[in-house]
């Protein structure tokens, strides 16, 4: 028996800002298989069969240097250099957010269930369907302590805990600062055209898809502290004004 309560307690104790709970059944029908060519999501189901509860956890990033993303080193001169080398590419957050779960995951696995964290089920709108906050304008989850800058994981387990109520409130209301704020016009509310995200553009150096003009802003704006590592764009996420005192 794990109770719910623990299992608050244990998230809260390895830096979780919000924890929110699901079943696989309520996240049926949410958008997978993949988002142009940037993800493959899945199904709880996919990722472990035997899955009784989603557990989506969010993790407070309060400084944008945790957005930092590293490439292999072969990863821009892929065709010129060891093709056969495996390429590597690393998450700054990402990372953090591994380490911590693997905590959760370890727990729930010594009480006798299977477990396993995820990146691959669609993170921001299963946290909606778990109560943790809305999809917001600029398309991120945003929520009603820290806005959008809370990065998200989820834990698959056997074991079987009371799901929390989907949240219904729509944070954003009037206000459009995410999307005024984007300098590739990138968003209309709620939606992303992703092509003319800098964040796209800086992960896929070779895409034919990004217009020249997104390009041009993407090889000014975004901040690389070394040849193979870009911060990601985060313009629309201090732009919001939601937990941005914090």
């Amino acid at each position: 028996m794990v109770f719910k309560s623990d299992l608050i307690k244990l998230t809260e104790e390895a830096g979780f800002v919000s924890t929110g709970v699901t079943t696989p059944d309520m996240l049926k029908g949410l958008p997978y298989g993949w988002v142009g060519t940037i993800a493959d999501l899945h199904t709880p189901e996919e990722e472990l069969p035997t899955v009784k509860s989603v557990i989506l956890l969010g993790y407070y990033a309060w400084d944008k240097s945790m957005n930092l993303q590293v490439d292999s080193a072969y990863f821009l001169q892929r065709e010129k250099q060891k093709p056969e080398v495996p390429l590597e590419n690393y998450q700054l957050y990402y990372e953090i957010l591994k380490d911590k779960a693997w905590r959760i995951v370890d727990y729930l696995r010594r009480k006798g269930f299977e477990s396993r964290y995820s990146l691959s089920i669609p993170l921001k709108t299963s946290a909606v369907k778990c109560g943790l906050g809305c999809q917001g304008k600029n398309t991120l989850l945003v929520t009603p302590i820290h806005g959008p800058r809370v990065r998200l994981i989820s834990v698959l387990t056997e074991a079987e805990f009371d799901a929390d109520e989907p949240y219904k409130d729509d944070l954003c209301k009037g206000c459009k600062r995410c999307v005024t704020a984007c300098p590739t016009k990138a968003l209309e509310p709620y939606k992303i055209n992703i092509p003319r995200c800098m964040t796209y553009a800086a992960e896929k150096p070779d895409a034919s898809d990004v217009p020249k003009g997104v390009r041009e802003l993407e090889q000014k704006l975004i901040q690389r502290p070394t040849p193979h590592s870009y911060l990601e764009c985060s313009i629309c996420i201090e732009a919001c004004p939601i937990g941005k005192h914090r």
